[in-house]
């Protein structure tokens, strides 16, 4: 069976000795602050739901070390939790997909971000091949909380050490879109320069 977004819930509390109140607070704001996969807190809330309702996880969490009705408990208590904070805020940042991804490509650079390795960056680890682009580059089309439409453009090599903020015009001032990025993504300010030079 495939749990989709419990599999990365699990993920984050499995060396977690008790899936106590504490453990469902984190991982409720976990699905505003830093949402699986990009999902909405809907889609979060929909793929918990959708898993609760399969009877037989047989297999599924063979590698977790909280038993099924302890992991069963505990998704329920987050669901509680998440409709007792409705309406939910909106996300800090939200993955828009490919569709505009041309208009992206050829917009305004706005700023230079460097890159570290993926697994200890949250805007490296969202890049993709972006599909039918005819360099390969891999990039992510995002909406901020602040309103404002960017992408993360970067060379195919998965390994890239950098990344460019792009904007379509119009759009606000780079300085403005800069300072909601870094507050949105929470991203280093100090990985951050200017565009040009």
């Amino acid at each position: 069976m495939h749990l989709g977004v419990v599999a990365g819930i699990l993920y984050c509390v499995q060396f977690s000795r008790e899936l106590d109140d504490d453990e469902v607070a984190r991982i409720t704001r976990m699905t505003f602050e830093q949402p699986l996969y990009g999902l909405t807190t809907e889609e979060q809330y929909e793929g918990i739901e959708a898993a609760l309702a399969v009877d037989d996880w047989q297999d599924a969490l063979s590698w977790q070390p909280h038993t099924e009705p302890v992991v069963r408990d505990f998704l329920r208590r987050v669901l509680e939790r998440l409709d007792a904070q409705r309406p939910w805020p909106e996300p800090p940042f939200r993955n828009l997909g490919y569709s505009r991804w041309q208009e992206f490509r050829q917009g305004t650079p706005l700023a230079r971000l460097r890159l570290y390795a993926p697994a200890q960056d949250p805007m490296h680890v969202r890049l993709r091949t972006v599909p039918g682009d005819e360099d390969r580059l891999r990039g992510v089309v995002l909406r901020l909380r602040s309103g404002d439409e960017v992408a993360l453009v970067a060379s195919p090599a998965p390994d890239g050490e950098e990344a460019v903020l792009m904007a379509v015009p119009p759009h606000r001032s780079a300085a403005e879109i800069v300072e909601a990025f870094v507050s949105c993504t929470g991203y280093a300010r100090e990985r951050v320069s200017a565009a040009h030079g």
